[in-house]
């Protein structure tokens, strides 16, 4: 278990550090992870439970579909994989769909190796980003950064803060979509009106006085 655990550690590197599998390598890398652990099916076929990885999957168009052990939620999406680079799958299970999040990392060459930069989508779009506390905008964003590890930090009116981390390297294209999680609106209860206070009126019948 521990042998298994640290090359788990060593492949989730890949990604922290933007390091490609291998430039001359035809095959592509995969990591999938997921809160709470999630059964992983890519393809239409089980491949066991987060977190996982591999680095010898077939490049292009792929489907991971999880399912969260504990409330059998369901998520699926389509990523395209391509030879020599790793990508990366998370998701986070909320209440609800609507209430969960996800994000996808892939990295694309740059004819410039002496560059690097990064490719922000979301969903809602027009979340405003900061990366490394210094806000850039709005999504879509697309900007050249240095190369090395980053925070970048997303909010969106009506949508849980989010935050994710992630390397660039030189010559490679960051690719980050997010999807956020709406945020719990607590209903704010209405006053109720108090009964106002009306004055009683105690008519008491006089005697007439008589001659």
């Amino acid at each position: 278990s521990k042998l298994l655990s640290a090359l788990f550690c060593l492949s989730f590197a890949f990604l922290l550090s933007g390091c490609e599998l291998n430039p001359f390598a035809k095959k592509a890398g995969v990591q999938v992870t997921a809160s709470p652990d999630a059964n992983v099916v890519i393809d239409g076929k089980p491949v066991g439970k987060t977190p996982y990885y591999i680095e010898n999957a077939k490049p292009g168009m792929t489907t991971i579909q999880m399912t969260a052990i504990d409330s059998g939620q369901t998520w699926e999406t389509k990523v395209n994989l391509i030879g020599g680079t790793l990508t990366t799958v998370h998701r986070e299970f909320g209440l609800s769909p609507d209430k969960s999040h996800s994000y996808t990392l892939y990295f694309e060459k740059l004819s410039n190796k002496d560059t690097s930069s990064v490719n922000v989508i979301s969903m809602p779009p027009s979340a405003t980003v900061s990366i490394d506390g210094k806000p850039q905008g709005f999504t879509p964003l697309a900007v050249d950064i240095p190369a090395g590890p980053h925070v970048f930090s997303f909010t969106s009116p009506g949508f849980q803060d989010k935050i994710v981390n992630a390397a660039t390297q030189n010559g490679y294209r960051l690719n980050l979509s997010l999807t956020m999680a709406t945020m719990e609106i607590v209903p704010t209860p209405l006053p109720t009106a108090s009964p106002s206070a009306t004055p009683s009126i105690s008519i008491t019948p006089t005697k007439t006085p008589t001659n």
